[in-house]
């Protein structure tokens, strides 16, 4: 039975990727969740919310690269690459670049998430890490946490691990 009464601490594992992941968000899951695996800091159960990570990661780093693309055309015609940043509205008035104030929407949601993993200098104190399966390592034993310290076991009837050998 789960306890859920203390903090929940997911078994930690790689959620499969997504059918409908973009090719940036596949780059992204591929370069993230082996190092948030790595540090125990991925569950199944975070896969949409990881998926929702890689995603906006993803669209981040387009919508940069379509800034800059646009900076080193106006580089190119001899114009203020920082141009890339404005339009200039119907009434003639400069106002910033419709993707510039997505990517800036799109970065403040991207750094919400990566919070969320830990992956950044100050919320990594405030994450909790999922946790690993204690696996069997021989037949008839009982995992860790239902050994009871106090209580010695008896010997066993036949050896079933190597220091029960003389």
């Amino acid at each position: 039975s789960v306890n859920l009464d203390s903090t929940f601490r997911p078994e930690a594992g790689m959620p499969p990727v997504p059918k409908g992941l973009s090719p940036g968000a596949r780059k992204v899951w591929k370069r993230l969740g082996g190092e948030l695996l790595r540090y125990n800091l991925i569950s199944v159960v975070y896969s949409d919310i990881f998926e929702e990570l890689c995603e906006t990661v993803s669209d981040v780093k387009e919508l940069r690269h379509s800034l800059r693309a646009r900076q080193n055309l106006l580089r190119a015609e001899g114009k203020d690459p920082m141009g890339a940043f404005e339009v200039t509205s119907p009434n003639g008035m400069p106002m910033q670049h419709p993707r510039y104030q997505i990517l800036k929407s799109e970065r403040q949601m991207m750094l919400s998430l990566l919070a969320k993993f830990g992956l950044s200098p100050a919320e990594q104190a405030n994450v909790t890490t999922a946790i690993r399966a204690q696996l069997q390592l021989f037949e008839g034993e009982a995992p860790k946490d239902e050994q009871s310290p106090a209580a010695p076991a008896a010997a066993p009837a036949s050896p079933i691990g190597f220091a029960d050998f003389d």
